[in-house]
């Protein structure tokens, strides 16, 4: 008997762990390559997928796959994969979140005047959806992306950073 408490002891608390919050879908951003906030020096679009969950206190966990692209030459700046964390609030249909990408990948050597293809990608952005329907959602976000080379030399002096804007769909549930 013992042991049937306990099991449905553990059962309720998992449960309550679950979320019903969450979705997955494509983004597409571009740089805003501001001379006070950038060291780009360029236009480039960046396209992708991704997909998070949300729990009941708001903690948002998931993970990306992304390219971005020249916007002039359409030349690949890089293409990166990595884990989404960050925090939300919401309202009715509405969904505020403070969010922080991080992954690796390949990093075009020329951009970063690094002999080393493989770097890293940090985002940190604030986003705003409004629910659509119960099942799809449209976002809009502003941050500051940063991307570098993990040479050992370096992987600082190597880091481009720009502010980026952009836009997101989203299927799941809000």
């Amino acid at each position: 008997m013992k042991r049937l408490a306990l099991t449905g002891l553990l059962v309720v608390a998992m449960a309550g762990m679950a979320s019903a919050y969450g979705g997955g879908g494509f983004f597409q951003g571009s740089y805003l390559p501001v001379p006070e906030y950038s060291n780009v020096g360029r236009t480039a679009e960046i396209t992708g997928g991704y997909g998070y969950g949300a729990d009941r206190h708001g903690t948002r966990r998931g993970g990306f796959g992304l390219a971005i692209h020249d916007a002039a030459s359409n030349d690949l700046i890089g293409a990166f994969g990595g884990v989404i964390s960050g925090s939300q609030v919401r309202t009715g249909p509405l969904t505020l979140s403070l969010n922080l990408w991080s992954g690796v990948g390949y990093v075009s050597p020329a951009v970063v005047d690094s002999p080393v293809g493989f770097g890293y990608f940090l985002e940190a952005d604030a986003e705003a959806g409004f629910a659509l329907l119960p099942w799809f959602q449209l976002s809009v976000y502003a941050g500051m992306q940063a991307l570098g080379s993990f040479e050992a030399s370096s992987i600082v002096s190597s880091a481009r950073y720009t502010p980026v804007v952009g836009s997101r769909l989203s299927w799941g549930g809000f």
